[in-house]
């Protein structure tokens, strides 16, 4: 593989992990795509935001809308993750007892009342937008973006749990892909302006923080579907900080 071709599948490895896109050649794995993670949620984003920036319909099913869009776009990866560590992470259940249901396929209670809380929040955010595009569109792109640049650093402050997804993103750590991720957050915080951007930085920070001593104090580190829950978690808040009067 020559060095001017690795950005390209880098970029294409990120949309094949992230999305639904059907990319018909073989790229890198996710480790190796991690740089292009924020860029890529801002498409997401962006994408998504499309039917509630644009459609003529009352906001919450513009906003319903919206959020089936992302769902379809994702393949509900990262709510996946959020189902799974609800229903497995228990205080005083032993590791091994939560590793084996995190690796279910299937749903508990716990993980469906955490997935409809997590859509409720982000439906009834979304439909509190202003219904301007050149507001709903960059906030729910920064949000999408920002909740993965969070992702990259809870790889970057846990140790893996197990071999896995977690532990390619923990392990395989590059001051590359923390850039990229820094680099976004700083653009987006610039345009959220001063206060808005400074409680997005200190909040994705501390929440990445939290989740890596949560799950290190649980599991012994990190495994894949941690990273998902932490991004339903932190684009929530995302959206919550964009609304805050």
């Amino acid at each position: 593989m020559t060095f001017p071709g690795t950005p390209g599948l880098r970029f294409l490895g990120a949309i094949q992990f992230l999305t639904t896109i059907p990319i018909s050649r073989s790229t890198v794995p996710p480790h190796e795509a991690a740089p292009f993670f924020p860029l890529i949620g801002a498409a997401i984003g962006a994408l998504s935001a499309l039917p509630l920036a644009f459609l003529p319909l009352p906001a919450p099913l513009s906003a319903a809308l919206t959020l089936s869009l992302q769902l379809i776009l994702t393949g509900m990866l990262h709510e996946d993750g959020l189902a799974d560590i609800s229903d497995g992470v228990r205080k005083g259940r032993a590791p091994e007892r939560m590793f084996e249901i995190i690796k279910d396929s299937r749903i508990g209670s716990y993980g469906a009342c955490a997935l409809i809380l997590a859509l409720l929040l982000r439906w009834q955010a979304l439909s509190l937008l202003p219904r301007y595009p050149l507001i709903i569109i960059p906030t729910i792109a920064a949000a999408e973006s920002l909740s993965r640049c969070a992702i990259l650093w809870l790889g970057f402050l846990a140790r893996p749990a197990c071999p896995g997804m977690g532990a390619w993103l923990s392990e395989s750590r590059s001051p590359f892909t923390l850039l990229s991720s820094l680099l976004f957050a700083a653009a987006w915080a610039l345009w959220a302006g001063p206060l808005p951007g400074l409680s997005l930085l200190l909040g994705l920070f501390l929440l990445a923080l939290a989740a890596s001593l949560y799950f290190h104090a649980r599991l012994g580190g990190v495994v894949g579907d941690c990273f998902g829950a932490l991004q339903q978690i932190t684009v929530i808040y995302c959206l919550l900080v964009f609304l805050w009067p």
